[in-house]
């Protein structure tokens, strides 16, 4: 039975992630050092000093963080106060009170973010049962050394804590510690919380109803975990969608069309001379992969775009469900996937998937040329699917 919530605080209690990524660029910028966002992705979660050297290493840069951290922690502080609590903070904490759980921050960072961070979102260190930095501990995440202080600290054994954390590194120390780990998605996609080893995925906190007991908590903890966590089927895989993502449906589409529409320039087509371009839209990241089709002397060998932005897409998140297929041909009326296309894309679409089909003319302007819409349930009512991997 859960008895104690230990909360990583970054991504958890506050959006902290955006303000920490402004923090950092504008300080190596001071520095005269330009960075990319990406360059602190496998930091994340494992501690400021981490978070800030790691990335100037890459760049060939040494900092002394003690030196560093002052003006660091500085523009933090100046990009925090503009923000409030996640969504659900306060009413779960409330109601984990009430409930008689024991609470603990503990996050990897240094205790000057943490005051900051506390101040922002309106809570106190008095608010929880105990705090732990990263100041306090040797090893941080992804070792386990931080649930296991936090845990020991409010007289709990690991079994009996549930973490919650947003980042890939504190979700393998928290199940390294031995802790249950409930993942929201503030910093990572689902299939990446769920492949780390999360044992629940959540929006926020806001996914849990109110408690006054522990008993109550946990029931409706053994309640969530039992679900699929509204996951859908997409051909032979269960897929949780993408939720929050920044760009509309209609952004979505348009991205897809102008990848295909740009992967069909680049087609080999030496003895047809058929340029088709192709694009996916994965279900479960919002991101959009392109392929075209290439040729063979062996007839045999020669790959569809279709085809080619499916495997382009696998290469990249593994499991996978598409949204949405976007076909741009010089045909009109445009061209619809081969029946062999059709057979690989029944491992990965359900009958909504959506499949636009557009000549170039359709591709390149709106309200030009041919664009035609079938659901994936139109083009193949009848789908092969091995036995086992029915649901």
């Amino acid at each position: 039975m859960i008895k104690g919530i230990l909360f990583d605080m970054d991504g958890v209690l506050i959006d902290s992630e955006p303000i920490i990524l402004h923090a950092a660029i504008s300080y190596l910028a001071s520095l005269g050092v330009s960075v990319q966002k990406e360059d602190f992705t496998p930091f994340i979660g494992a501690g400021d000093r981490k978070y800030l050297c790691g990335v100037a290493e890459k760049y060939g840069l040494s900092i002394e963080y003690e030196e560093a951290k002052q003006e660091f922690f500085s523009l933090y502080e100046e990009f925090a106060m503009e923000v409030g609590p996640l969504e659900g903070v306060h009413r779960f904490i409330t109601n984990a009170k009430k409930a008689g759980l024991k609470i603990a921050v503990a996050t990897s960072g240094a205790p000057a973010k943490v005051a900051i961070n506390l101040e922002s979102i309106g809570l106190s260190e008095s608010d929880f049962d105990l705090v732990v930095t990263g100041a306090m501990i040797k090893h941080n995440k992804p070792a386990p050394d931080i649930y296991q202080l936090a845990s020991l600290g409010m007289g709990l054994p690991t079994d009996e804590c549930l973490v919650m954390e947003d980042a890939i590194n504190g979700i393998h120390a928290g199940k390294k510690a031995g802790c249950l780990v409930c993942a929201l998605t503030t910093t990572f996609v689902v299939t990446s919380l769920f492949e780390a080893g999360a044992d629940l995925v959540v929006t926020s906190l806001d996914s849990f109803e109110d408690f006054s007991s522990v008993e109550m908590f946990n029931e409706q903890l053994k309640g969530l975990m039992s679900t699929d966590d509204g996951k859908t089927l997409y051909g032979a895989n269960r897929i949780l969608p993408a939720s929050g993502f920044m760009q509309t449906k209609e952004q979505l589409l348009d991205l897809a069309i102008k990848e295909a529409y740009a992967k069909r320039k680049n087609a080999y087509a030496p003895y047809s001379n058929y340029k088709v371009g192709a694009a996916v839209l994965s279900a479960a990241t919002s991101r959009v992969y392109s392929g075209c089709n290439v040729e063979n002397s062996s007839y045999g060998a020669t790959i569809c775009a279709e085809r080619n932005a499916i495997l382009n897409a696998i290469a990249t998140e593994g499991s996978l469900g598409v949204d949405l297929l976007v076909v741009v041909s010089e045909d009109s009326p445009p061209a619809p996937p081969c029946a062999l296309c059709l057979q690989v894309l029944a491992e990965f679409c359900n009958p909504k998937t959506e499949v636009h089909l557009l000549d170039t003319l359709a591709a390149l302007e709106k309200g030009r040329g041919t664009h035609l819409v079938y659901t994936f349930g139109d083009l193949l009512p009848h789908p092969f699917i091995f036995p086992s991997m029915r649901s």
